[in-house]
């Protein structure tokens, strides 16, 4: 039973929407008007730490996660997870709403997109491979 190759599949899934909200945040740090640039600086500050994190797993996975049992592998999984959604998703929602709830409009249109559709829809699909990741049974790492 090799449960490393799923493992690390699923932590990937975790990169493409913490990269949208690093990397929106980053673009739009020092772009928006400062009656949102306190929420997007804590934003990005928020969401490289979780970056970093997820990063550190990857690298120390077999440190972390144990690839000899998928019923010990799903459980350290749904941990992490829950883990993640207390100390990040708990700041982040909130944020993005805050962000959101001042309907401002940036005139750049590429800046405007990441502004209220990127971060939202990042945020969004952040919190459900966080629900997939808490979720997880030790039958969606067995690999034959």
């Amino acid at each position: 039973m090799a449960t490393t190759p799923a493992v690390r599949a699923l932590i990937h899934e975790l990169a493409t929407p913490l990269t949208v909200l690093m990397s929106a945040s980053d673009l739009l740090h020092h772009r928006v008007p400062p009656a949102i640039e306190e929420p997007v600086d804590r934003l990005r500050d928020i969401s490289h730490q979780f970056g970093q994190d997820v990063v550190e797993l990857r690298a120390n996975l077999d440190e972390n996660i144990d690839a000899h049992s998928s019923i010990r592998a799903a459980e350290q999984i749904r941990q992490r997870a829950a883990d993640w959604r207390q100390r990040y998703m708990v700041h982040l929602a909130p944020l993005v709403d805050q962000i959101q709830g001042a309907a401002i409009q940036l005139p750049e249109p590429l800046l405007d997109k990441l502004l209220n559709q990127s971060l939202p829809s990042g945020l969004n699909e952040l919190g459900r491979v966080l629900s997939r990741l808490e979720a997880i049974r030790s039958g969606d790492l067995e690999t034959s």
